[in-house]
């Protein structure tokens, strides 16, 4: 519960979340963060993009492109809606890329093989309730051969990385073949900072009309607002910017809003913590923001604190599982597999978890009061802009020990 925040929407307990003042004041603010704040844009090619719409600005003392809210408005119209996704709603899937393999009979952490992916995309595809399958491992170098390992092994829908020519043609090919694939794509470092070596291999895929979800992953006391409101409304901003960004290349492209907002554990040396309830909150609520836009959402949720499987770690996924059956939501991943930080990936945590989603009703959902909202959130956003100081600032300071306690 985040008790330093002014506790507003007194009524709402019983409306759908997505209904809430706090997911529209949500929304408002990141429209106000792109056009107030902006995005530090060292890419001629993108700020052109932007600015020949007349809706947008670069200004050369800052850095930023500032866009404007019609602008955003605009994309948010061309952006296919969500009931013409072919993912339902309530998916749960694996999703992210450890660079280790956790050893469930030595406790070592190893390199990832192809057959280690071998056994993930066969146990999604045979999973009831798994509705998606992305790489889970990384494996250096190997773009082509990791789409073809899982599309042969899965039948289910897929998120792929393809950012070299070989690997968007080969997602092209399967796209237009197959279907059910999307592109996974991190264009902005948080916050609010795009990244110029991305923009080529973006760019490619959306004029490939390859379907395109767009990332990031502030955290909350490192790279983001230390509340719950002002954390969200960085991360919606930073989606919003890369659908308007799609939008404006290939109008009408399917484009997936994979805002992951995330919180920095201050007293584990700012390491992200998974784990929390109030994680699983967060992104829960981020996915009530796209779904009063009616546009299609992949979020993270149901993962972990603990280095290893164990008794803790299912505690804290049923938790996630019970409030994500609780609420309704579009999809979630790193729901299974992954260990402390997403730096591992247990073979055996993924199966046992797998039967811990299917048991788990809504009923055992930890109580967590939504309806808050900060209003110091839109002007710590300001007051750091690109270069991020939220380590520091008093905003952050103040809420530590009382934000986030979940």
């Amino acid at each position: 519960m985040e008790s330093t925040e002014a506790i507003t929407n007194k009524g709402e307990e019983n409306l759908p979340l997505e209904e809430s003042e706090l997911v529209e004041r949500i929304h408002r603010d990141a429209l106000r963060v792109l056009e107030e704040v902006g995005v530090r844009c060292p890419s001629p090619a993108v700020r052109r993009i932007f600015e020949d719409t007349g809706l947008a600005a670069f200004d050369e003392s800052s850095g930023h492109l500032h866009v404007l809210t019609p602008l955003v408005e605009q994309a948010l119209g061309t952006t296919p809606k969500r009931d013409a996704y072919w993912i339902p709603e309530n998916s749960f899937g694996v999703g992210g890329t450890s660079p280790f393999v956790y050893d469930d009979r030595t406790g070592e952490f190893i390199e990832p093989t192809f057959d280690h992916l071998v056994h993930i995309a066969r146990t999604v595809n045979q999973a009831d309730g798994v509705n998606f399958m992305a790489r889970g491992v990384l494996l250096k170098k190997q773009e082509v051969k990791v789409m073809d390992t899982i599309i042969e092994h899965c039948d289910k829908p897929v998120y792929v990385a393809a950012v070299t020519e070989e690997g968007i043609a080969r997602a092209k090919q399967i796209h237009e073949t197959r279907g059910g694939i999307t592109i996974q794509f991190s264009i902005l470092n948080s916050p609010l900072s795009l990244i110029e070596s991305m923009v080529e291999p973006f760019l490619a895929c959306i004029e490939a009309g390859l379907p395109i979800y767009v990332s990031t992953m502030p955290m909350a006391g490192l790279s983001a607002p230390y509340s719950m409101s002002g954390l969200l409304t960085l991360t919606h901003a930073e989606a919003l910017f890369g659908i308007t960004l799609t939008q404006l290349v290939n109008p009408g492209l399917t484009t997936v809003h994979a805002g992951l907002p995330s919180i920095a554990n201050i007293q584990k040396n700012y390491a992200v913590d998974l784990g929390l309830v109030s994680h699983n909150a967060a992104n829960l609520l981020m996915e009530k923001v796209s779904k009063k836009l009616d546009i299609p959402a992949i979020q993270t949720a149901c993962t972990t604190s603990q280095e290893h499987p164990n008794k803790k770690a299912e505690e804290e996924a049923v938790a996630g599982f019970a409030m994500m059956k609780k609420h309704g939501f579009h999809q979630m991943r790193h729901a299974f597999g992954f260990l402390k930080e997403l730096v591992a990936f247990s073979i055996a945590k993924l199966e046992r978890h797998i039967e811990l989603m299917q048991e788990t009703g809504p009923e055992q959902s930890p109580d967590y009061d939504f309806h808050v909202f900060d209003p110091e959130g839109f002007d710590v956003i300001v007051r750091n802009g690109s270069q991020a100081n939220y380590m520091r600032d008093d905003h952050t300071l103040k809420n530590t020990g009382k934000a986030f306690l979940y």
